[in-house]
Protein backbone atom coordinates (compact mmCIF):
# COMPACT_ATOMS: atom_id res chain seq x y z
CA UNK A 1 0.00 0.00 0.00
CA UNK A 2 1.14 3.65 -0.70
CA UNK A 3 2.39 5.10 2.38
CA UNK A 4 0.66 8.68 1.39
CA UNK A 5 -2.46 5.84 2.05
CA UNK A 6 -1.66 4.54 4.69
CA UNK A 7 -1.08 8.46 6.25
CA UNK A 8 -4.87 8.37 5.41
CA UNK A 9 -5.76 5.74 6.70
CA UNK A 10 -4.28 6.02 9.74
CA UNK A 11 -4.17 9.18 10.66
CA UNK A 12 -7.59 10.55 9.32
CA UNK A 13 -10.10 8.02 8.31
CA UNK A 14 -10.43 4.08 8.31
CA UNK A 15 -8.81 3.41 11.86
CA UNK A 16 -10.43 6.16 13.70
CA UNK A 17 -13.80 5.83 12.84
CA UNK A 18 -14.36 3.65 15.68
CA UNK A 19 -12.85 6.03 18.18
CA UNK A 20 -15.50 8.49 16.31
CA UNK A 21 -18.02 6.27 16.87
CA UNK A 22 -17.73 5.79 20.48
CA UNK A 23 -17.05 9.45 21.19
CA UNK A 24 -20.50 10.49 19.05
CA UNK A 25 -21.82 7.34 21.23
CA UNK A 26 -20.77 9.48 25.33
CA UNK A 27 -24.73 9.85 25.80
CA UNK A 28 -25.14 6.21 25.34
CA UNK A 29 -21.70 4.74 27.11
CA UNK A 30 -22.47 6.81 30.36
CA UNK A 31 -25.35 4.97 31.08
CA UNK A 32 -23.94 1.31 30.72
CA UNK A 33 -20.89 1.29 33.47
CA UNK A 34 -20.04 -2.48 32.75
CA UNK A 35 -19.61 -1.31 29.02
CA UNK A 36 -16.86 1.33 30.28
CA UNK A 37 -15.28 -1.11 32.20
CA UNK A 38 -15.20 -3.81 29.28
CA UNK A 39 -13.67 -0.74 27.06
CA UNK A 40 -11.30 0.47 30.06
CA UNK A 41 -9.89 -3.20 29.84
CA UNK A 42 -9.56 -3.53 26.01
CA UNK A 43 -8.15 -0.84 25.78
CA UNK A 44 -5.54 -1.44 28.21
CA UNK A 45 -4.63 -4.75 26.87
CA UNK A 46 -4.71 -3.38 23.06
CA UNK A 47 -2.48 -0.71 23.96
CA UNK A 48 -0.07 -3.08 26.07
CA UNK A 49 0.32 -5.97 23.12
CA UNK A 50 0.83 -3.72 20.09
CA UNK A 51 3.28 -2.32 21.53
CA UNK A 52 5.14 -5.76 22.54
CA UNK A 53 4.57 -7.14 19.13
CA UNK A 54 6.15 -3.57 17.65
CA UNK A 55 9.59 -3.87 19.64
CA UNK A 56 10.03 -6.92 18.14
CA UNK A 57 8.96 -6.14 14.68
CA UNK A 58 11.41 -5.44 11.84
CA UNK A 59 9.09 -4.22 8.92
CA UNK A 60 9.12 -0.39 8.51
CA UNK A 61 5.53 0.35 7.73
CA UNK A 62 4.33 -2.60 10.26
CA UNK A 63 6.10 -1.12 13.20
CA UNK A 64 4.61 2.71 12.35
CA UNK A 65 1.04 0.37 11.92
CA UNK A 66 1.03 -1.28 15.26
CA UNK A 67 2.20 2.31 16.74
CA UNK A 68 -1.02 3.19 15.80
CA UNK A 69 -2.89 0.28 17.18
CA UNK A 70 -1.38 1.31 20.88
CA UNK A 71 -2.08 4.75 20.40
CA UNK A 72 -5.82 3.81 19.50
CA UNK A 73 -5.25 1.14 22.53
CA UNK A 74 -4.58 4.94 24.35
CA UNK A 75 -7.80 6.54 23.64
CA UNK A 76 -9.89 3.54 24.07
CA UNK A 77 -8.82 3.70 27.62
CA UNK A 78 -9.84 6.90 27.77
CA UNK A 79 -13.32 6.16 26.51
CA UNK A 80 -13.23 3.66 29.10
CA UNK A 81 -12.30 6.53 31.72
CA UNK A 82 -15.20 8.90 30.61
CA UNK A 83 -12.69 11.01 29.47
CA UNK A 84 -14.31 11.76 25.91
CA UNK A 85 -12.61 14.99 25.63
CA UNK A 86 -8.73 14.06 26.07
CA UNK A 87 -9.16 10.54 24.11
CA UNK A 88 -10.21 13.58 20.98
CA UNK A 89 -7.58 15.51 21.57
CA UNK A 90 -5.18 12.84 21.25
CA UNK A 91 -6.80 11.73 18.15
CA UNK A 92 -6.46 15.21 17.00
CA UNK A 93 -2.56 15.56 17.90
CA UNK A 94 -1.81 11.33 16.94
CA UNK A 95 -3.44 12.25 13.39
CA UNK A 96 -0.65 14.60 12.37
CA UNK A 97 2.70 13.20 13.92
CA UNK A 98 1.36 9.64 12.73
CA UNK A 99 0.77 10.64 9.07
CA UNK A 100 3.99 12.66 9.39
CA UNK A 101 5.73 9.38 10.44
CA UNK A 102 4.04 7.69 7.41
CA UNK A 103 5.11 9.73 5.05
CA UNK A 104 9.06 9.80 5.91
CA UNK A 105 8.79 5.92 6.25
CA UNK A 106 7.86 6.13 2.17
CA UNK A 107 10.43 9.11 1.91
CA UNK A 108 12.39 6.14 3.10
CA UNK A 109 11.61 3.33 1.09
CA UNK A 110 11.32 5.38 -1.73
CA UNK A 111 15.29 6.81 -1.83
CA UNK A 112 16.12 2.82 -1.61
CA UNK A 113 13.93 2.36 -4.90
CA UNK A 114 11.53 0.24 -2.75
CA UNK A 115 14.33 -2.79 -2.36
CA UNK A 116 13.40 -3.55 1.29
CA UNK A 117 11.05 -2.46 4.07
CA UNK A 118 13.51 -4.44 6.47
CA UNK A 119 14.91 -1.89 8.84
CA UNK A 120 18.42 -4.00 10.03
CA UNK A 121 18.94 -3.56 5.82
CA UNK A 122 19.43 -0.08 6.59
CA UNK A 123 21.79 1.98 8.03
CA UNK A 124 23.64 5.25 7.88
CA UNK A 125 20.88 7.21 6.33
CA UNK A 126 21.12 10.43 8.10
CA UNK A 127 23.59 11.77 5.62
CA UNK A 128 21.35 11.10 2.92
CA UNK A 129 18.37 12.27 4.06
CA UNK A 130 18.38 14.88 6.36
CA UNK A 131 15.09 16.45 5.59
CA UNK A 132 13.44 12.66 6.40
CA UNK A 133 15.39 12.37 9.26
CA UNK A 134 14.12 15.55 10.64
CA UNK A 135 10.85 14.90 10.07
CA UNK A 136 10.49 11.29 11.42
CA UNK A 137 12.73 12.68 14.33
CA UNK A 138 10.29 15.13 15.10
CA UNK A 139 7.07 12.81 14.65
CA UNK A 140 9.02 10.15 16.43
CA UNK A 141 9.72 12.26 19.86
CA UNK A 142 6.35 13.46 19.63
CA UNK A 143 4.88 10.16 19.61
CA UNK A 144 7.13 9.73 22.57
CA UNK A 145 5.44 12.31 24.08
CA UNK A 146 9.24 14.56 24.68
CA UNK A 147 7.81 17.28 26.51
CA UNK A 148 6.91 20.52 24.46
CA UNK A 149 5.70 18.39 21.13
CA UNK A 150 1.92 18.35 20.57
CA UNK A 151 2.44 14.21 21.96
CA UNK A 152 3.14 15.20 25.29
CA UNK A 153 -0.04 17.40 25.74
CA UNK A 154 -2.61 14.56 24.67
CA UNK A 155 -1.09 11.24 25.37
CA UNK A 156 0.31 12.01 28.95
CA UNK A 157 -3.04 13.07 30.41
CA UNK A 158 -5.01 9.80 29.20
CA UNK A 159 -2.17 7.94 31.14
CA UNK A 160 -2.66 10.18 34.34
CA UNK A 161 -6.67 10.01 33.98
CA UNK A 162 -6.32 5.92 34.38
CA UNK A 163 -4.51 7.29 37.93
CA UNK A 164 -6.90 9.87 38.58
CA UNK A 165 -10.21 7.85 38.91
CA UNK A 166 -8.75 6.06 41.58
CA UNK A 167 -10.07 3.05 41.27
CA UNK A 168 -8.93 -1.06 41.34
CA UNK A 169 -9.38 -0.91 37.29
CA UNK A 170 -7.97 2.53 36.26
CA UNK A 171 -4.76 1.57 38.95
CA UNK A 172 -4.08 -1.78 36.88
CA UNK A 173 -4.61 0.42 33.84
CA UNK A 174 -2.58 2.70 34.59
CA UNK A 175 0.31 0.95 34.92
CA UNK A 176 -0.60 -1.31 31.00
CA UNK A 177 -0.88 2.59 29.47
CA UNK A 178 2.97 3.42 31.43
CA UNK A 179 4.11 -0.11 30.46
CA UNK A 180 3.11 0.68 26.74
CA UNK A 181 4.05 4.44 26.46
CA UNK A 182 7.90 2.82 27.84
CA UNK A 183 7.40 0.11 24.62
CA UNK A 184 6.73 3.00 22.75
CA UNK A 185 10.05 5.14 23.24
CA UNK A 186 11.39 2.23 22.69
CA UNK A 187 10.26 0.81 18.96
CA UNK A 188 10.70 4.58 18.33
CA UNK A 189 13.96 4.93 19.26
CA UNK A 190 14.87 1.25 18.02
CA UNK A 191 13.23 2.47 14.17
CA UNK A 192 15.56 5.67 14.30
CA UNK A 193 18.83 3.91 15.71
CA UNK A 194 18.31 1.31 12.47
CA UNK A 195 17.74 3.49 9.26
CA UNK A 196 20.07 6.65 10.41
CA UNK A 197 22.51 5.42 13.24
CA UNK A 198 23.61 2.08 12.64
CA UNK A 199 26.43 0.61 10.64
CA UNK A 200 25.16 0.64 7.07
CA UNK A 201 24.12 -2.79 6.40
CA UNK A 202 23.09 -2.64 2.75
CA UNK A 203 25.54 -3.11 -0.49
CA UNK A 204 27.04 -0.51 -2.04
CA UNK A 205 24.50 -0.11 -5.34
CA UNK A 206 22.06 0.44 -2.44
CA UNK A 207 24.19 3.72 -1.26
CA UNK A 208 25.04 4.96 -4.57
CA UNK A 209 21.17 5.32 -5.83
CA UNK A 210 19.73 6.84 -2.18
CA UNK A 211 18.55 10.09 -2.84
CA UNK A 212 16.29 12.47 -0.74
CA UNK A 213 12.62 12.89 -2.01
CA UNK A 214 11.28 15.51 -3.98
CA UNK A 215 9.73 18.81 -2.50
CA UNK A 216 6.26 17.80 -3.72
CA UNK A 217 6.55 15.13 -0.96
CA UNK A 218 9.24 16.93 1.50
CA UNK A 219 6.73 20.16 1.51
CA UNK A 220 3.85 18.23 3.10
CA UNK A 221 6.68 16.57 5.91
CA UNK A 222 7.78 19.85 6.79
CA UNK A 223 4.21 21.24 7.20
CA UNK A 224 3.56 18.07 9.55
CA UNK A 225 6.98 18.05 11.53
CA UNK A 226 5.48 22.08 12.17
CA UNK A 227 2.25 21.09 13.57
CA UNK A 228 3.91 18.31 15.60
CA UNK A 229 5.63 20.39 17.17
CA UNK A 230 2.74 23.42 17.79
CA UNK A 231 -0.14 22.01 17.17
CA UNK A 232 -0.88 20.33 21.41
CA UNK A 233 0.39 24.01 23.38
CA UNK A 234 -1.52 26.02 20.45
CA UNK A 235 -4.69 23.65 21.29
CA UNK A 236 -4.74 22.17 24.30
CA UNK A 237 -7.41 24.62 26.15
CA UNK A 238 -9.54 24.17 23.76
CA UNK A 239 -9.72 20.52 24.05
CA UNK A 240 -8.97 20.52 28.17
CA UNK A 241 -10.16 23.54 29.15
CA UNK A 242 -12.45 23.78 31.69
CA UNK A 243 -16.02 25.41 30.36
CA UNK A 244 -14.16 25.65 26.79
CA UNK A 245 -17.27 25.70 24.24
CA UNK A 246 -15.42 23.49 21.84
CA UNK A 247 -16.09 20.12 23.97
CA UNK A 248 -19.87 19.70 23.84
CA UNK A 249 -19.21 15.32 24.62
CA UNK A 250 -21.66 14.43 27.41
CA UNK A 251 -20.03 13.40 30.76
CA UNK A 252 -22.68 12.00 33.65
CA UNK A 253 -21.19 13.87 36.95
CA UNK A 254 -20.55 10.87 38.31
CA UNK A 255 -18.22 10.00 36.13
CA UNK A 256 -16.39 13.03 35.51
CA UNK A 257 -12.45 12.76 37.02
CA UNK A 258 -10.54 15.41 34.78
CA UNK A 259 -10.32 17.74 38.05
CA UNK A 260 -8.81 14.97 40.38
CA UNK A 261 -6.55 14.19 37.26
CA UNK A 262 -5.46 17.73 36.94
CA UNK A 263 -4.96 18.87 40.63
CA UNK A 264 -4.96 15.95 42.63
CA UNK A 265 -2.30 13.72 41.31
CA UNK A 266 1.34 13.30 42.99
CA UNK A 267 3.51 14.58 40.36
CA UNK A 268 5.77 11.50 40.87
CA UNK A 269 3.05 9.63 38.55
CA UNK A 270 2.76 12.89 35.93
CA UNK A 271 6.41 12.67 35.13
CA UNK A 272 7.27 8.88 35.81
CA UNK A 273 5.96 7.99 31.89
CA UNK A 274 8.91 10.29 30.98
CA UNK A 275 11.60 9.36 33.29
CA UNK A 276 10.65 5.49 31.88
CA UNK A 277 10.78 6.71 28.46
CA UNK A 278 14.22 8.53 28.71
CA UNK A 279 15.59 5.52 30.90
CA UNK A 280 14.82 2.84 28.39
CA UNK A 281 16.22 4.97 25.97
CA UNK A 282 19.34 5.41 27.04
CA UNK A 283 19.71 1.68 28.12
CA UNK A 284 18.55 0.72 24.51
CA UNK A 285 20.98 3.43 23.30
CA UNK A 286 23.76 1.88 25.41
CA UNK A 287 22.96 -1.98 24.77
CA UNK A 288 23.53 -1.18 20.78
CA UNK A 289 26.43 1.00 21.29
CA UNK A 290 28.91 -0.85 23.42
CA UNK A 291 27.43 -4.40 23.74
CA UNK A 292 26.46 -6.73 20.88
CA UNK A 293 22.82 -7.32 22.34
CA UNK A 294 21.60 -8.84 18.99
CA UNK A 295 24.19 -12.22 19.26
CA UNK A 296 23.38 -12.38 23.11
CA UNK A 297 19.51 -12.41 22.04
CA UNK A 298 19.85 -15.05 19.29
CA UNK A 299 21.90 -17.14 22.04
CA UNK A 300 20.20 -17.43 25.02
CA UNK A 301 17.69 -19.87 24.22
CA UNK A 302 14.81 -18.07 26.67
CA UNK A 303 15.07 -14.97 25.37
CA UNK A 304 14.73 -16.12 21.44
CA UNK A 305 11.56 -18.09 22.10
CA UNK A 306 10.22 -15.25 23.70
CA UNK A 307 11.23 -13.45 20.55
CA UNK A 308 9.78 -15.74 18.16
CA UNK A 309 6.39 -15.72 20.20
CA UNK A 310 6.17 -11.99 19.84
CA UNK A 311 7.40 -11.75 16.69
CA UNK A 312 4.46 -14.02 16.06
CA UNK A 313 1.82 -11.38 17.02
CA UNK A 314 1.67 -13.93 20.39
CA UNK A 315 -0.05 -16.78 17.77
CA UNK A 316 -2.89 -14.45 17.22
CA UNK A 317 -3.19 -15.40 13.43
CA UNK A 318 -3.04 -19.02 14.43
CA UNK A 319 -5.58 -18.57 17.16
CA UNK A 320 -7.53 -16.59 15.06
CA UNK A 321 -7.20 -19.35 11.76
CA UNK A 322 -7.67 -22.32 13.38
CA UNK A 323 -9.87 -21.89 16.13
CA UNK A 324 -12.39 -18.97 15.23
CA UNK A 325 -12.28 -19.19 11.07
CA UNK A 326 -12.22 -22.91 10.85
CA UNK A 327 -14.86 -22.98 14.04
CA UNK A 328 -16.93 -21.01 11.81
CA UNK A 329 -16.83 -22.63 8.62
CA UNK A 330 -17.45 -25.82 10.59
CA UNK A 331 -20.65 -24.48 12.05
CA UNK A 332 -21.88 -22.88 8.65
CA UNK A 333 -20.98 -26.07 7.08
CA UNK A 334 -23.95 -27.71 9.58
CA UNK A 335 -26.18 -25.11 9.72
CA UNK A 336 -25.96 -25.06 5.51
CA UNK A 337 -27.02 -29.03 5.75
CA UNK A 338 -28.94 -28.99 8.75
CA UNK A 339 -30.86 -25.96 8.64
CA UNK A 340 -31.25 -24.71 5.29
CA UNK A 341 -31.14 -28.13 3.29
CA UNK A 342 -32.73 -29.67 6.26
CA UNK A 343 -35.60 -27.97 8.38
CA UNK A 344 -36.06 -24.80 5.75
CA UNK A 345 -37.00 -27.67 3.32
CA UNK A 346 -39.64 -28.88 5.29
CA UNK A 347 -41.23 -25.58 6.99
CA UNK A 348 -40.13 -22.80 4.48
CA UNK A 349 -41.53 -22.21 1.18
CA UNK A 350 -40.87 -25.89 -0.60
CA UNK A 351 -41.83 -27.63 2.31
CA UNK A 352 -45.27 -25.16 2.65
CA UNK A 353 -45.98 -25.92 -1.10
CA UNK A 354 -45.56 -29.15 -0.92
CA UNK A 355 -47.96 -29.66 1.85
CA UNK A 356 -50.20 -27.55 0.45
CA UNK A 357 -50.22 -29.37 -2.81
CA UNK A 358 -50.99 -32.81 -0.43
CA UNK A 359 -53.74 -30.81 1.47
CA UNK A 360 -55.24 -29.46 -2.19
CA UNK A 361 -54.83 -33.25 -3.74
CA UNK A 362 -56.20 -35.07 -0.72
CA UNK A 363 -59.66 -32.51 -1.11
CA UNK A 364 -59.58 -32.94 -4.38
CA UNK A 365 -59.75 -36.81 -3.93
CA UNK A 366 -62.64 -36.42 -1.62
CA UNK A 367 -64.93 -34.74 -3.87
CA UNK A 368 -64.46 -35.97 -7.20
CA UNK A 369 -66.39 -38.84 -8.01
CA UNK A 370 -63.93 -40.56 -10.88
CA UNK A 371 -61.40 -41.40 -8.07
CA UNK A 372 -63.26 -42.44 -5.07
CA UNK A 373 -64.82 -46.27 -5.11
CA UNK A 374 -67.60 -46.25 -2.84
CA UNK A 375 -66.38 -49.24 -0.87
CA UNK A 376 -66.66 -49.54 2.99
CA UNK A 377 -63.47 -48.41 3.65
CA UNK A 378 -63.06 -44.83 1.68
CA UNK A 379 -67.07 -44.06 2.40
CA UNK A 380 -65.87 -44.83 6.17
CA UNK A 381 -63.29 -42.25 5.51
CA UNK A 382 -65.36 -39.89 3.48
CA UNK A 383 -68.01 -39.74 6.54
CA UNK A 384 -65.25 -39.30 9.58
CA UNK A 385 -64.19 -36.37 7.65
CA UNK A 386 -67.16 -34.92 6.82
CA UNK A 387 -68.46 -35.27 10.69
CA UNK A 388 -65.18 -34.34 12.28
CA UNK A 389 -65.57 -30.95 9.62
CA UNK A 390 -69.15 -30.26 10.84
CA UNK A 391 -68.08 -30.50 14.20
CA UNK A 392 -64.96 -28.43 14.03
CA UNK A 393 -66.66 -25.69 12.58
CA UNK A 394 -69.75 -25.80 15.21
CA UNK A 395 -67.34 -25.00 17.79
CA UNK A 396 -65.59 -22.33 15.96
CA UNK A 397 -69.29 -20.40 16.02
CA UNK A 398 -69.58 -20.79 19.21
CA UNK A 399 -66.32 -19.74 20.41
CA UNK A 400 -65.07 -22.77 22.00
CA UNK A 401 -61.98 -22.98 19.56
CA UNK A 402 -59.78 -20.00 17.68
CA UNK A 403 -59.04 -20.11 14.44
CA UNK A 404 -55.62 -21.09 14.69
CA UNK A 405 -56.91 -24.60 16.10
CA UNK A 406 -59.37 -24.73 13.41
CA UNK A 407 -56.44 -24.73 10.94
CA UNK A 408 -54.29 -27.01 12.81
CA UNK A 409 -56.88 -29.38 12.75
CA UNK A 410 -57.90 -28.80 9.40
CA UNK A 411 -54.07 -29.58 7.89
CA UNK A 412 -53.84 -32.59 10.51
CA UNK A 413 -57.19 -33.86 9.22
CA UNK A 414 -56.57 -33.78 5.43
CA UNK A 415 -53.09 -34.41 5.33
Amino acid sequence: MPTPVSSLLHAACLVCAGIYLLLRSSFILEYTPTVLLIILWLGGITTLVAGLIAIVSNDIKKIIALSTMSQLGLMVVAIGLSAYQVSIFHLFTHAVFKALLFMSAGSIIHSVASESQDIRTYGGFINYLPVTYACILIASLSLMAYPGLSGFYSKDVIIESAYGVYSISGFIVYWFSLISATLTSIYSFRLIYYVFYRTPNNSKVIYHKIHESSWIMLTPMIILAILSIILGYLTRDIYLGLGTPFNSLYVHPNNFSFIETEFSLPTIYKILPLILSLLSISIILISYEFNNSNYNLYNNKLLYNIYIFANSKFMLDQILNNIILRGGLIISELSSHYIDNGILQIVGPTGASNTLNKFSYNIISLNNNNTINYNNNQLRKYIITLVISIILILLFILNYINIYILILFTLILFI
